[in-house]
C-alpha cells in the first residue's frame, strides 16, 4: 500500500498496488510545469486508486493535444490524475509516502530535453512517449 499527499496536507490518497516502475518525462511542458528537467511518475490501476480527502480541492489544467495536470488549489502541488485512456492514473512520484524499491525504468521525451539536462541511471530512453502506451 502506498499512500499520498499534496503539501499542505487537504488532499490524500491510497494505491494498493506495489509500485516498482517509475519514468522520468523530459517533454518541454513538463519542464516548464515543474521548473525541472523532467517530471518523476508512475502509473497505476484506476482500480487500486482511492481518494482519501480533498477531492474538491483538485483543479485540473488540460491542453488539447491532450496533456493534462491535477494540482491542489490550497497549495499548488502536483496530485494524481486520470490518464487519457480512463484506466489508470497518473501520479506523481514526490508525493507518495513509502514508495521503496521502485526504480527509474525508462525516460520518455528524451527528444525534447533540456540542453543542460544528462540522464543518468540505467533507465531506458524513449525519443517520444512509451510504446505500450501510445
Amino acid at each position: 500500500m502506498n499512500n499520498g499527499k499534496c503539501v499542505c496536507g487537504e488532499i490524500s490518497y491510497e494505491i494498493d498496488e506495489k509500485i516498482e516502475t517509475l519514468y522520468q518525462c523530459h517533454c518541454s511542458i513538463c519542464q516548464i510545469q515543474t521548473g525541472s528537467s523532467c517530471q518523476t511518475g508512475a502509473f497505476v490501476s484506476a482500480l487500486n486508486f482511492k481518494w482519501c480527502s480533498g477531492e474538491d480541492k483538485i483543479i485540473t489544467y488540460s491542453k488539447q493535444t491532450g496533456y493534462s495536470y491535477s494540482f491542489c488549489s490550497c497549495c499548488g502541488a502536483t496530485v494524481p490524475n486520470m490518464f487519457r485512456s480512463g484506466d489508470k492514473y497518473w501520479v506523481p512520484a514526490g508525493a507518495m509516502l513509502g514508495l521503496k524499491g521502485a526504480q527509474i525504468k525508462n525516460h520518455i521525451f528524451v527528444s525534447d530535453r533540456a540542453e543542460w539536462d544528462h540522464i543518468a541511471g540505467n533507465g531506458m530512453q524513449h525519443p517520444g512517449f512509451y510504446p505500450v502506451y501510445a
